[in-house]
């Protein structure tokens, strides 16, 4: 893995394609100092940051809306399920858990996944669950797939070179469950990124994904142009996913918002530009890249990303029904503590377009559907093999099975 890379060697080469990459990183720098002033203001006015749209409008033509997407790299789309569906749903899952015994199965497997889960009261936060009828409905509803596809079309997913993704069609990333008691303090992540860590300065194809970053233009960088984003290669690990997602998301279960253990946002579509530009600064050892390890999430921290670390938010209160969605390269945390009253519940849905990356993933993933396994890039821990009402081949409608990779798509 990482002993076959040599650190020092790629931030010389990152280094030298750029005329001054101490002036390339203060211009870089200053930028962010504008966006993390601008996020404060708003929040000391109590004014909205995170954009927002109702599921209802979101095939009009708002482009002052689209604009705001782009530069905060996030959107929540309000009313895409109905109150009653999903509080059913959510009832559901409840009784799914408990009907099978997932308490028991998850202290036997504990040390398989220990990324996540050491609540006192022995419950975990996160569920290594994926086919249940809950998270079948949500993340197959017609619904949901049309929020995708309006997700996708906001990307440049076409370059004079080849198509990157048909934004129309989409593949099924399974993810787990959040149902985090109120109380907890086991939780809390700190801010990361998730589609690779080391991978963002070492993988020739990030590194295109990047060149105008490192070589002086930032300002003509895209953070919502595709290309080479289907080609990079991540490390092989449980904690990273090999998928190219447009957006990772979730759907809220239960209401919640901030001081509920809810998610928090940096909202600058370009605030990896800091991330990467600041590793190849002086002060930071020569094998290192500001604490980012392979096989980990990318790391945001106080020692060397400060300034970034301002503009952390939670986000705003979110109601049964909505969504949330930000782009792979948002950084994201989840709140220390939940010192709210009742459960904060979400399911992971991402937006995965169709693409041969993607393709290839859901293909190994569909395979473990049949079996009721876990998907390729979780803990084995296969909880749901013999679980009552596991959601099985012929209970999936015709949009699940081509999200699933089980039936061509036309």
């Amino acid at each position: 893995m990482l002993e076959n890379i040599d650190i020092g060697l790629i931030k010389k080469e990152l280094r030298d394609q750029s005329k001054n990459y101490k002036q390339n990183f203060i211009n870089i720098e200053q930028f962010i100092k504008n966006e993390v002033q601008e996020i404060l203001d708003l929040k000391k006015n109590n004014k909205p940051i995170i954009p927002e749209i109702s599921f209802n409008d979101i095939n009009k033509k708002k482009f002052e809306l689209l604009e705001d997407i782009k530069k905060r790299g996030c959107v929540i789309i309000r009313d895409v399920f109905e109150d009653t569906l999903i509080r059913n749903l959510n009832n559901q899952l409840e009784k799914y858990i408990d009907e099978n015994n997932y308490y028991e199965d998850q202290r036997k497997k504990a040390d398989l996944d220990k990324y996540f889960s050491d609540l006192k009261s022995g419950k975990p936060q996160i569920y290594g669950l994926y086919w249940s009828k809950a998270q079948i409905e949500i993340r197959h509803a017609d619904q949901m797939a049309k929020v995708q596809r309006w997700l996708n079309n906001l990307w440049i997913y076409e370059n004079e070179e080849y198509k990157v993704f048909d934004p129309n069609k989409e593949l099924s990333y399974a993810d787990r469950v959040r149902r985090r008691e109120p109380g907890d303090d086991t939780l809390g992540l700190s801010p990361h990124c998730d589609a690779g860590s080391v991978e963002r300065w070492t993988d020739k194809n990030y590194q295109k994904i990047y060149k105008e970053i490192f070589e002086d233009n930032f300002e003509k960088y895209d953070p919502f142009n595709a290309k080479f984003r289907d080609r990079v290669i991540e490390f092989e690990s449980p904690a990273v996913a090999h998928v190219f997602r447009t957006f990772q998301g979730w759907t809220a279960l239960t209401e919640q918002g901030p001081n509920d253990g809810t998610l928090q946002l940096i909202p600058i579509a370009k605030g990896m530009a800091y991330v990467l530009t600041r590793a190849l600064q002086n002060d930071v050892p020569e094998s290192e890249l500001c604490g980012s390890k392979p096989g980990r999430a990318l790391s945001v921290n106080k020692d060397y990303h400060s300034l970034l670390l301002k503009g952390l938010i939670s986000i705003p209160k979110m109601k049964p029904g909505d969504t949330i969605w930000w782009h792979p390269d948002v950084i994201h945390a989840v709140e220390d503590k939940h010192s709210g009253k009742n459960f904060s519940n979400v399911v992971y849905v991402g937006a995965t377009p169709y693409c041969k990356k993607n393709l290839d993933y859901t293909i190994k993933q569909s395979k473990k559907f049949l079996e009721g396994k876990s998907p390729p890039d979780f803990a084995a821990e296969d909880y749901e093999v013999n679980y009552k009402g596991r959601v099985k081949l012929k209970d999936l409608s015709l949009l699940a099975k081509k999200q699933l990779g089980l039936e061509d798509w036309n």
